[in-house]
């Protein structure tokens, strides 16, 4: 009896270790079948940025396959309602399976996007797991089973808005009466000497000495161009949604991310500045330059053709009245306060730092014999608008996929222009003339719109109502029945300029006229159209934005030029945004597969971009009285300036308030000496050697993810 009794003892204990083993195999299974899909969902979302189109399915496809689950869920999708939005303010979007394993398995997915701190993505995994001889000795019948892993992709946490990758002292310094804002993390691997002039809206990271604590930090939150603020002017908390940084010392130290300039090779010419006369601004070819020097009292503008320029001498701006850019601005630039109406802006982006380079265009009536203008049978008020146009190419055949790498290349437009009222009579038979009495910088051809109602403001009136009239060359260019354009000389001599000839919309039968044979009750309703296709009622590219503040907010009035509209999806249902400059990006994902929070984030090119390359020897000075406004873009990992590591130069950035580099600066053997700005002369990433902040101004890093280099791959957090 007594060994009766110690059988059941055992077969007990037999069936407690076959039970807990299953369970034990089960969790394992659980646990790599999570942490493979959690890693696939990270791989997918990176590569096609579409959530629901492809990287839950994906993902959840292979957690399938992992667990032998061939009939898949017990539904054909996620349990109604799916997605559910959960977690704070209902922000998560949840997805969950249900599944028969056997017993109750349930696979639930919660995808977050925290912006600058990546996509996360959390996959757990529950499962009831039926117990074989626990149940005959009266214990449970099963066992709960729970396996969990987290990715994160697009992570740049530790993609701080200023790296200085010296180990010595005071490697990020703070001297005088100099005010640093930063929007993102300082990161040194030397000591920071910093004071309460360092306004942090993120995290200050140092080595051991490193006085961090002595910083003022500021809210902040993930979203780009988001500007910080001080608490003590909020009751000394921060807003609901805002958090505030703190010094984390010592930290360990964060490597040289080693980032590469790949396109150098592919733009090797020599180019002289002084050939490519337009009449007020200089068109500039990329490639390998001596000693550049933009100085003098007299106005000067350079226009930027995309690439990469090699400033083999050294790069120096100091002069009043100069302004290089790739910007590709409209002549008569809208003011945002009022668009569609007549209101100008001041400064118009071209006359900014005095250079009086603006483009310019007026309107007439003038008879067109038999294509008369028809506006509801007598006399009518007409708008127009004008963008500028022109045709970019990306030399290097390595980066695919590269849309702009054959002729004719890239289209860009920038947003609309000022409005400028005509009236026509109907019983004079006549049209409508559009004068360019001063071409805006880049512009190779001009896009003509028309609102049949007059400018605005009237009764229900808005934007939308321009539509597209033609695209007309601009004078000094020519094409051969297509773009590109090529140009001819400097603007040619004379007061007007009309646009004749137009293409791609309501064609005039006068070939002197600039538009004619339009009828008001063919002119809606218009459409908003792919951004590369203009046609007949398609309307106008989105609007500029307001200007920006950062360090120094608000900004002195008429003294900051206004920004251009946000990135956005180049394709129905979400086309517009900016089409020209650094918030444009080509290729977009094929319609319906992209993500409208993150629109650029598997495009390849930027069209317009540019980078500039210093070899070991040549440095830069920046100038507050010179004026450089220049945007990188996707092609070269958003790095506007770069040097190898053995440039050891020591650079001068003081920014004013026409000063901007939009990119990341990549210098790791370089000093940077950082002073003045009205707004943020660096609006992406600061790597360097050193970097002291000197002189009594405000300045602002503003890091902003959409113009910094790719984060790190998708990998497992917990």
């Amino acid at each position: 009896m007594l060994i009766a009794l110690l059988m059941l003892v055992l077969f007990a204990m037999l069936g407690l270790a076959i039970d807990s083993g299953r369970a034990y195999v089960d969790r394992r299974d659980l646990q790599a079948a999570v942490d493979a899909s959690a890693l696939a969902a990270g791989d997918w979302y990176e590569n096609y940025g579409n959530l629901a189109g492809s990287t839950i399915p994906q993902s959840v496809t292979l957690f399938e396959s992992d667990l032998r689950l061939y009939s898949g869920s017990t539904s054909s999708s996620c349990q109604a309602p799916c997605p559910k939005l959960v977690g704070p303010n209902t922000s998560l979007t949840e997805y969950t399976y249900v599944y028969n394993y056997p017993g109750n398995l349930v696979l639930t997915i919660v995808a977050t996007n925290t912006q600058f701190n990546g996509y996360q993505f959390v996959f757990t995994a529950e499962h009831q797991l039926p117990l074989a001889f626990m149940q005959i000795f009266g214990g449970p019948t099963t066992a709960y089973v729970m396996a969990t892993a987290t990715s994160i992709v697009g992570n740049q946490r530790q993609t701080p808005a200023l790296l200085t990758l010296s180990t010595g002292s005071c490697a990020t310094n703070l001297k005088g009466s100099a005010e640093l804002t930063v929007l993102g993390d300082v990161y040194t691997n030397g000591t920071a000497c910093v004071d309460a002039n360092l306004h942090e809206a993120g995290n200050c990271y140092g080595a051991a000495g490193s006085n961090c604590s002595a910083a003022t930090y500021y809210c902040y939150n993930s979203t780009p161009g988001f500007v910080p603020y001080d608490p003590a002017t909020n009751g000394g908390v921060c807003k609901s949604g805002d958090t505030i940084g703190q010094p984390v010392v010592p930290a360990p130290s964060l490597p040289d991310p080693g980032f590469l300039a790949p396109s150098v090779g592919y733009y090797t010419s020599a180019v002289g500045y002084s050939q490519n006369n337009r009449g007020t601004w200089t068109e500039m070819y990329p490639g390998q330059y001596g000693t550049f020097h933009l100085s003098g009292g007299s106005a000067s503008c350079a226009f930027l053709d995309p690439g990469v320029y090699t400033w083999t001498g050294g790069y120096q701006s100091d002069a009043t009245g100069s302004l290089l850019s790739n910007e590709l601005k409209a002549p008569e630039e809208e003011s945002v306060a009022a668009p569609g109406t007549t209101a100008v802006v001041n400064p118009q982006f071209w006359n900014m730092n005095g250079t009086g380079c603006a483009g310019h265009f007026n309107v007439t009536a003038t008879p067109a014999p038999g294509f008369g203008i028809k506006h509801q049978g007598g006399n009518g008020g007409w708008g127009i608008e004008l963008t500028s146009v022109r045709w970019d190419t990306f030399n290097d055949p390595t980066i695919l996929p590269d849309p702009c790498l054959g002729s004719p290349g890239c289209r860009r437009e920038s947003a609309p222009s000022s409005c400028q009222a005509v009236s026509t009579i109907d019983a004079s038979n006549q049209g409508i003339n559009v004068n360019i009495t001063q071409n805006a910088p880049g512009a190779q051809y001009y896009n003509v719109y028309i609102n049949p109602n007059g400018c605005l403001p009237y009764a229900g009136g808005s934007q939308n109502d321009f539509s597209f009239v033609g695209r007309f060359l601009a004078p000094g260019f020519v094409d051969g029945g297509g773009p590109p354009a090529t140009p001819i000389g400097p603007f040619p001599s004379g007061a007007n300029k009309t646009l004749v000839l137009g293409t791609g919309g309501w064609n005039c039968g006068v070939p002197t006229v600039t538009i004619c044979g339009l009828a008001y009750n063919s002119m809606s309703p218009t459409i908003q159209c792919f951004a590369q296709t203009r046609t007949k009622l398609c309307q106008a590219p989105d609007d500029e934005y307001p200007p920006q503040c950062f360090s120094n907010c608000p900004p002195p009035a008429g003294l900051l030029s206004q920004e251009n509209a946000p990135m956005s999806l180049e394709y129905f249902p979400y086309p517009g945004g900016d089409v020209a400059n650094e918030n444009y990006c080509q290729q977009s994902p094929p319609a319906g597969t992209g993500d409208p929070t993150a629109p650029c984030a598997t495009a390849k090119i930027t069209p317009g971009a540019v980078q500039f390359y210093f070899p070991a020897g040549s440095c830069l000075s920046q100038n507050a009285q010179g004026a450089t406004y220049v945007f990188s873009g996707e092609q070269y990992n958003w790095i506007v300036i770069y040097s190898p590591p053995a440039n050891t130069c020591s650079n001068t950035m003081n920014g004013g308030a026409s000063t901007q580099f939009i990119g990341t600066i990549y210098t790791p053997g370089a000093d940077w000496s950082i002073s003045g700005g009205d707004r943020s002369p660096l609006a992406g990433q600061v790597i360097a050697y050193t970097a002291t902040v000197t002189g009594g101004a405000a300045v602002g890093i503003d890091f902003n993810p959409n113009y910094a280099p790719a984060p790190p791959a998708a990998r497992l957090i917990n």
